[in-house]
């Protein structure tokens, strides 16, 4: 608040009674416990936090106190609760960019797990192919291990060929299991941006003074639906995440790298 001419006598008066305030030519002024109006070249310790006048030539400028410890907790929260709603506004805004209806959720996350289904079935019928194959290992090998007539070194030879299969076994079992994985991710990936796409539509019809509360309620209950069902497929899916570490027949590699799944899954949903 700015003051003109209330304070320009005193201050004239004061520059006279101060020359070091005259060559700064600042004064500041306050009130002190008995209301009464004190001046000075500096605000006293006592008084420097109650506010206080900032008086240049003919203008006086008022300070206002220092917010109270309680003051300073409603403005911090006042700006959490701001940042918050700009962090919101900033993810609402992408979302809305990536999907402009919940149906352009659907199609996408139909199309992504067509995809995958479609690279699961050859790896399936690689596996089958291998697994016959392993047996058909495993019966060369017991035939020709007494059989004389079989030299050591083809004994060998189906040995380290079904050694071979296994590795590749164990190899195609991962690479199925990382695609089956990849299909419940997408699913709870996608749960997560329907609940938020119907989050901010109800949060936008709740503006609207039109609204119903029939309409609102059923919004509501849907996203408890979303919210329901990507809790339970998100632990249901750390619990076999975890059956699947816990085996002792993983290295050591195997279960280091379930564990990163289970904390990257955790962390992003």
């Amino acid at each position: 608040m700015k003051v003109y001419s209330k304070f320009t006598l005193i201050f004239i008066m004061l520059v006279m009674l101060f020359p070091v305030q005259a060559k700064e030519n600042i004064l500041y002024c306050w009130l002190n416990d008995d209301e009464v109006r004190e001046c000075g070249n500096y605000v006293s310790p006592l008084y420097s936090q109650k506010g206080f006048w900032k008086c240049r030539r003919s203008e006086c400028e008022y300070i206002d106190p220092a917010p109270t410890a309680e003051e300073l907790a409603i403005i911090k929260q006042e700006k959490e609760e701001e940042r918050k709603r700009k962090a919101q506004q900033k993810r609402d805004d992408a979302l809305l960019a990536l999907f402009s209806r919940e149906r352009d959720i659907e199609n996408r996350r139909t199309a992504l797990l067509s995809s995958i289904a479609g690279q699961i079935q050859p790896i399936q019928s690689i596996l089958e192919g291998l697994r016959g194959n392993l047996e058909d290992l495993k019966d060369s090998y017991n035939r020709s291990k007494d059989n004389q007539d079989v030299s050591e070194s083809q004994v060998n030879a189906i040995k380290i060929n079904i050694n071979s299969v296994k590795k590749r076994i164990i190899d195609t079992e991962d690479t199925l299991q990382n695609k089956l994985d990849e299909q419940t991710e997408i699913n709870i990936e996608y749960d997560t941006y329907l609940q938020r796409f119907l989050e901010i539509n109800l949060r936008r019809i709740r503006r609207e003074a039109s609204s119903s509360p029939t309409k609102l309620q059923i919004y509501q209950e849907r996203i408890d639906e979303v919210k329901q069902r990507i809790d339970s497929t998100l632990q249901e899916y750390t619990r076999l995440l975890q059956e699947r570490k816990d085996n002792p027949s993983l290295s050591q590699e195997q279960k280091n790298l379930i564990q990163e799944k289970i904390d990257k899954v955790l962390q992003q949903f």
